[in-house]
């Protein structure tokens, strides 16, 4: 499987990118954008990309993008999104011609968020958190559910190990909404934009975790021009599967960084409904009867445990599907975290 988009016979802009109307593409690769509940006029604003990595609606995107929304809630333990802020991600899949108005229920809110950070609380000031490994989970509902599960894209978690001078490939959405030519930016009536891109670079640094550094987790340097908003965005292998995430990192240093998913174990963790060992299968709970043949399987553990105790089944484990093949093969696996 090759890139997911070819760009042979295509031509780049001026920033070496190439526009990707693929609906396949765009319907699991979403533009993440701000609104203030309090300024229901206001237009929204840019914040990076998101994109679909499982049947039940978990999306990825880098923890950069989204770190100046979020605050230290008042007792000092968690986060939560600053009151002058939502989120949502705009969910527009097919193909237009000319202006076009926005479905209302295009615009897809943020139902949940999930990732690892660190909370200090320096004494006689108010607690911040520090970013500690560039990825965040989130939760967004398609605006049309469908029997088969959210689309999504396939993500290999732990076999593929980069290498220097190998093509990687990038999407996102590059300068979100930005006025062109000829328009006013502040002019409410301006059109809104948004195009989603690819760019295609090589490997020419690479940096494996190190908790010594600022930014610990693993990173790529590659040799791309990634402007802002693309961050968040998946970057795949030749293969066709999402090996990280557009991201900060090389602080000072010219090109793109990505972070990159194998060798290290966190997006074993956060990713938790993923197979890490095989891209596009997904962890479930699972029912046996007395053959061990699987019965029944979700993601809802206390669902699943209903199940059998009706059932008089007293099997239960973990299982690995592909939801296209409906495939299985149960997993040593014990657990998964409810992202």
């Amino acid at each position: 499987m090759p890139f997911p988009f070819d760009i042979a016979g295509e031509t780049p802009d001026r920033r070496d990118l190439y526009l990707v109307q693929d609906p396949y593409l765009r319907e699991r690769i979403l533009p993440l954008l701000r609104f203030d509940p309090n300024e229901p006029d206001d237009r929204p604003s840019g914040h990076g990309t998101a994109f679909r990595i499982d049947p039940w609606s978990r999306c990825a995107t880098a923890f950069h993008v989204l770190e100046n929304l979020f605050e230290v809630d008042r007792a000092g333990t968690t986060t939560h999104l600053k009151d002058n802020v939502r989120l949502a991600a705009l969910e527009l899949p097919g193909q237009g011609y000319g202006l076009l108005p926005i479905p209302r229920d295009a615009w897809r809110p943020m139902h949940a968020s999930f990732s690892y950070f660190r909370i200090d609380r320096p004494f006689g000031q108010a607690a911040s958190f520090r970013n500690l490994i560039e990825l965040m989970v989130l939760r967004i509902r398609p605006a049309s559910p469908s029997e088969s599960g959210t689309p999504y894209l396939p993500v290999n978690l732990s076999s593929w190990r980069p290498s220097i001078g190998e093509r990687v490939m990038a999407i996102g959405y590059p300068d979100l909404d930005e006025a062109k030519d000829g328009e006013d930016k502040d002019d409410p009536n301006r059109p809104f934009h948004q195009y989603l891109y690819a760019s295609v670079g090589e490997i020419t640094d690479i940096e494996p975790a190190d908790t010594r550094r600022a930014r610990p987790w693993p990173m790529l340097r590659i040799d791309a021009n990634w402007p802002g908003g693309m961050s968040g965005g998946p970057v795949f292998n030749e293969q066709g599967h999402v090996i990280g995430i557009v991201s900060a990192g090389f602080e000072g240093e010219g090109g793109a960084t990505a972070t990159y998913f194998s060798s290290w174990d966190v997006p074993r963790q956060i990713f938790g409904s993923l197979d890490p060992d095989n891209p596009g299968r997904f962890m479930n709970w699972g029912v046996f009867d007395a053959s061990g043949t699987l019965v029944y399987c979700g993601q809802d553990k206390a669902e699943i445990e209903r199940f059998a105790r009706d059932h008089g089944l007293n099997d239960f484990g973990m299982v690995s599907i592909d939801p296209v093949t409906e495939e299985w093969l149960r997993s040593q696996v014990v657990a998964f975290p409810e992202s």
